[in-house]
């Protein structure tokens, strides 16, 4: 039994009434050797009470203890590392995927109460009660707890249908957190909000973590992550379970393990984990497969914008922006011709671009975004489609990528609304306003099927290279659309599928930001990754540097400052965007400065990156490592720093070989 003295219970009240939150209180060191007494918090004096032992697992690797109110002693034994899990969690009172596009992340705290857990023995299992205020019963649900070799796991099952949904196991202690967001991030000081991340548009992979030292926790979900996220505040976080079509229809489980080696550490773990459950391929199996493939090592990518749609004044009354009486004119804006294309894949060559590939977006019917998924024929205000297959059909070292979208439809398309997610309440599930206009989201199913319809229509054009948007950027869609149900976990398969399709015609694939459940499939991802100092850590390259080719946006710096240093730091493709064909003229000087970058991809592009540390204490100088042995550091700061005897100019970088 553990036992809650009364000087700890005024302790528990005053932290309660200076922080308004779960704070957990330690009772003496003494009490705990000899008892195994650990006093914890509650926000009512009637929460304090003993707790039980409900269940004690051990192994080679951890011992756990798990208690009645869900608090848990984990011991990694590998280390004598000791975590322990908190007894509270913030739930949502309502619904947390409420029906939107876009999930919202942010929390109030009107719409959550800090979860308390009452438990008792079931068998093997344990019962659990979920608390709200004034220890009113939420509702119940049954938890599984087993070790597996180095794992363990929570199942969580028979969820009362009470429950909106549930965040569960509670928090494990630690002294900072790393979530794969972005690049990744690393998060050392407590959050100043509450936030729910979901799967793939806020995580693109699917676990989280915790640090201590250089000990380390990671938690990963498997099959059962379409209908998860992580609900993380101040400096915990934990699981979030949704329902699927309104129901608690199967179980969900979580697996938890301990590492060493700090956030590197917690990266190749899931790593060998993403190996070992076929969420891995490597670019170099890709590149013998696709041939055409190999122009990305060491090369960039040419985006060009060849059309815009012809905008009504209802667009900007849409957007509530002024009208724009130039762009009203009922035409499609053509930016680049499929001749000004061929010329500049021509200019970029002779600039000293050695391979690489154009990506022509805006190339179907009525300019970019104006006809997904009913593209064809192409814009005819570009060129012939002769021209354009003789630009797609070319395999030179600068090949031909065409953009496309299976996951948007819009209203001006014949094929609207077939195929259109709908909500609980029978309403279309609206997408961004984007160039076309208001869009709406795809059944991924539907999606598959509009894409096996439409590539005889592709295969005349015949690309080398395809980059179908969205599909490794967005959530989990659920459709609720009668006869044509569609789970959040259908919804990931069908996206996954959409791109073997693809990939299976022998077209090198790229999709948007990326995703792990893609990366059998996907040979490039353009993502929005940046770089805040101290914060961001590349996860997303020491998992799969050397199975996904990466590129970013470019996005404007501090004066001085290069915008391609994350590129080189990471590892990462050149995205250079085309400024129209007037526009290209004037880049040439910007063009040839980023060429170094291409020469770096070159020698690591397909490698694994195996290491990255700080190497000051203001978090300026970040050195990546690569296993081919060649490494980088990069010096981010505007004034020049010496390291370890190397001398880093301001804004400059040394490869060590």
């Amino acid at each position: 039994m553990k036992c809650v003295s009364y000087a700890a219970s005024i302790l528990f009240l005053c932290c309660i009434v200076l922080n308004g939150s779960s704070i957990l209180c330690r009772g003496a060191a003494e009490a705990k050797q000899e008892q195994g007494a650990i006093a914890r918090n509650s926000a009512s004096v009637d929460v304090l009470r003993s707790t039980e032992v409900l269940k004690e697992l051990e192994n080679d690797y951890m011992k756990v203890v798990i208690y009645s109110d869900a608090t848990a002693d984990l011991l990694d034994k590998k280390t004598n590392t000791k975590w322990q899990m908190d007894p509270v969690m913030f739930q949502d009172e309502g619904a947390i995927d409420a029906g939107h596009v876009w999930q919202r992340t942010e929390r109030m705290k009107p719409e959550q109460y800090p979860g308390r857990f009452r438990g008792t023995r079931l068998g093997d299992a344990i019962r659990f009660t979920l608390l709200g205020y004034h220890l009113k019963e939420m509702g119940t649900f049954k938890c599984d707890v087993k070790l597996d070799g180095p794992w363990l796991e929570f199942e969580v099952s028979q969820i009362d249908e009470k429950l909106p949904s549930l965040v569960f196991p509670p928090p494990i202690e630690s002294e900072s957190l790393v979530f794969p967001r972005g690049v990744g991030q690393w998060l050392r000081k407590p959050m100043p909000d509450r936030r729910f991340w979901p799967f793939v548009s806020q995580l693109n992979m699917r676990w989280f973590g915790g640090l201590k030292g250089d000990s380390g926790w990671i938690a990963i979900f498997h099959k059962e992550y379409a209908d998860a996220g992580v609900m993380a505040a101040e400096m915990s976080a934990s699981p979030a379970w949704l329902k699927s079509l309104g129901k608690w229809s199967y179980p969900r489980r979580i697996r938890y393990r301990f590492t060493t080696g700090g956030y590197v550490g917690l990266a190749k773990a899931y790593r060998a984990w993403a190996i070992e459950n076929g969420l891995y391929k490597t670019l170099k199996e890709k590149m013998k497969e696709k041939p055409a493939l190999q122009n990305l090592l060491g090369g960039r990518r040419l985006s060009m914008m060849q059309a815009d749609p012809a905008y009504t004044r209802r667009y900007f009354q849409d957007v509530l922006r002024p009208f724009d009486e130039k762009l009203i004119d009922g035409k499609v804006r053509v930016e680049i011709t499929h001749a000004q294309a061929k010329e500049i894949i021509a200019q970029a060559g002779a600039l000293g671009m050695k391979k690489g590939f154009a990506m022509l977006r805006g190339w179907v019917q009525g300019g970019y975004d104006w006809s997904h998924p009913d593209i064809w024929p192409p814009a005819e205000e570009l060129g012939t489609i002769e021209q354009l297959k003789a630009l797609c059909s070319a395999r030179g070292p600068i090949i031909v990528g065409l953009h496309d979208n299976y996951q948007d439809i819009y209203e001006q398309c014949p094929s609207f609304p077939n195929g259109v997610v709908r909500l609980a309440n029978g309403d279309l599930l609206a997408g961004g306003y984007w160039m076309g206009g208001q869009a709406y989201i795809l059944n991924s199913r539907e999606g598959l099927e509009y894409a096996r319809r439409n590539w005889p229509q592709l295969a005349i054009l015949n690309p080398a290279l395809l980059y179908i948007d969205t599909t490794t950027a967005v959530q989990n869609y659920e459709s609720f659309d009668p006869g044509n149900l569609q789970t959040r976990a259908q919804d990931a398969e069908c996206k996954a599928q959409l791109l073997k399709f693809f990939s299976d015609k022998g077209v090198a694939m790229g999709s948007e930001w990326g995703a792990d459940f893609a990366i059998a499939y996907l040979d490039y991802a353009s993502t929005r990754h940046s770089r805040v100092a101290g914060e961001s850590i590349p996860l997303w390259p020491l998992v799969f540097h050397d199975a996904v080719f990466s590129t970013r946006g470019r996005s404007r710096s501090e004066p001085g400052k290069p915008n391609w240093l994350e590129d080189m730091l990471w590892g990462y493709f050149i995205s250079f965007g085309v400024q129209g064909f007037d526009g290209w003229k004037k880049q040439a000087e910007d063009f040839k400065s980023t060429l170094r970058v291409d020469q770096w991809h070159e020698r690591i592009g397909a490698e694994e990156m195996t290491d990255h540390k700080f190497l000051t204490d203001d978090y300026a100088v970040e050195q990546t490592t690569f296993s081919n042995g060649l490494s980088i550091t990069v010096n981010f700061s505007s004034a020049d720093k010496t390291v370890g005897g190397i001398k880093l100019p301001a804004y400059g970088y040394v490869i060590k070989e």
